[in-house]
């Protein structure tokens, strides 16, 4: 019995290593999986989030319910819907003006409106002499400042770019290696008591 006991000893830790060296190749790839499918139900969500909601060309900012005379844009906004309709509203009749934009709703806001101005002045209509006597002013008046915010700009795509080719891989291969070590002392002396330290493995 005692030396079922004994191999059992010197067996079980060989299976438990083995176990735990296979085991975290399994973990990873389940946490990889789980991760890419959580990725991807996100962008899921996120494209179409906006689907059922439309936008309508609107034509006097006092069709936006939410946009009142009060409102601190109140006045770019009447002149972007009143002198060049770029502006677009959501189908309830609002704007939705404190909600957060991203970039790329904000160039594609830009792209439509400055789309719409090169079309007004191809066609000569609507654009008076002092708009484009404005813009040229505010362009040299802001020069600097435009200037210092393309280098800021400049600056945080190489810090992205360089954050995006050292960022950590989802499929990185991890590997791992365990080593246990089983110890025992053998003595042919049978003098010393029961169940003293000879007996016993050490691991």
């Amino acid at each position: 019995m005692s030396k079922l006991i004994r191999n059992l000893l010197l067996v079980c830790p060989a299976v438990l290593g083995v176990a735990l060296c296979s085991a975290p190749n399994t973990f990873a790839q389940s946490v990889s999986e789980t991760g890419n499918s959580q990725i991807l139900n996100e962008v899921d969500r996120y494209s179409q989030e906006g689907q059922g909601e439309s936008i309508n060309q609107v034509t006097n900012v006092n069709q936006l319910r939410d946009v009142s005379p009060t409102d601190w844009a109140y006045e770019a906004l009447r002149s972007l819907v009143d002198r060049y309709g770029c502006i677009a509203g959501y189908p309830n009749q609002t704007y939705r003006g404190n909600q957060a934009l991203s970039r790329y709703e904000f160039a594609a806001g830009l792209n439509a409106c400055l789309n719409q101005i090169e079309r007004l002045i191809a066609s000569s209509e609507s654009v008076v002499r002092e708009d484009i006597d404005t813009i040229n002013r505010l362009t040299q008046e802001f020069e600097a400042e435009l200037a210092t915010l393309g280098g800021r700009v400049d600056n945080l795509e190489s810090r992205t770019a360089f954050l995006e080719d050292h960022q950590f891989s989802t499929t990185t291969k991890l590997q791992g290696e365990a080593v246990f070590g089983i110890a025992q002392q053998f003595n042919d002396n049978d003098d010393g008591p029961s169940g003293s330290f000879d007996d016993q493995p050490v691991f």
